[in-house]
């Protein structure tokens, strides 16, 4: 069995590999996962393992009709980078395919096997590092001013299943082995960072009666949800309360 020590500075390493932030202390008490690196160019192969994990996993969210994908400025992003006039595309070597953009940047990726094949990649046309993607699910039904907390666990399989496509092995281990299990989501170390269309002022879960105030982060854009505790149900909605809205 390796040391703590050991497996605390491979830490540093999984972190930013996976884009998490730091939320161990010095025996790990909690993971943040809010994606992956560089994901405005993927390996349309690495992608389809997301649509795979929604299927297997739909059970979290069965009212929620499909997987989308949101693309979104990421934090650090040159001045003035918007989605204005983003494209997006499944490339090959014999094969392109344009993929529908929405304003706001939600997608859907088809599923090609032509593309699969050529080992396609997604490519947008505009410079990379400005861009990163998000897993997106909706149950029907739920307010616009709520999210589910079964949909959030989706998201998390959906990222986690792309991660471990490309992440190398010991990172995959490293992780494994700091949450004890395989099954990153279902770890009570883990909590799924969710995001806001707009600023909050406050997140707060609401289930069984119980009222529990989420931390918020990244200036009020972020929550973090309880995805890995198994006490808080899938049903378990998460009441989100805007800076701009009167008190």
């Amino acid at each position: 069995m390796p040391s703590k020590r050991w497996l605390r500075g491979l830490a540093a390493g999984l972190l930013l590999a996976l884009s998490l932030p730091p939320a161990m202390a010095e025996e790990a008490k909690t993971i943040e996962i809010n994606g992956t690196r560089n994901p405005e160019l993927k390996r349309y192969r690495v992608m389809l393992a997301g649509l795979d994990a929604f299927d297997e996993y739909h059970a979290l969210a069965p009212k929620a009709p499909a997987l989308n994908f949101r693309l979104r400025t990421r934090s650090g992003a040159q001045e003035g980078v918007t989605l204005d006039n983003l494209t997006l595309r499944i490339a090959g070597d014999q094969t392109s395919v344009p993929v529908p953009l929405a304003a706001d940047g939600l997608f859907s990726l088809p599923r090609i096997a032509a593309l699969a094949d050529e080992d396609a990649d997604l490519v947008l046309n505009q410079r990379k590092g400005n861009y990163r993607w998000d897993a997106d699910v909706h149950s029907a039904g739920v307010p616009p001013n709520m999210r589910r907390l079964g949909d959030l666990r989706l998201e998390c399989e959906v990222v986690v299943a792309v991660a471990k496509k490309e992440i190398p092995m010991w990172i995959h281990a490293t992780v494994t082995t700091l949450l004890l299990t395989n099954h990153w989501c279902g770890s009570d170390k883990l909590n799924w960072t969710g995001r806001s269309p707009r600023k909050l002022r406050q997140a707060t879960l609401v289930a069984d009666g119980q009222r529990l105030a989420l931390e918020l982060g990244d200036g009020g854009k972020t929550f973090t949800s309880p995805t890995g505790n198994p006490a808080y149900p899938d049903d378990a909605l998460i009441e989100l309360e805007y800076a701009d809205d009167a008190p």
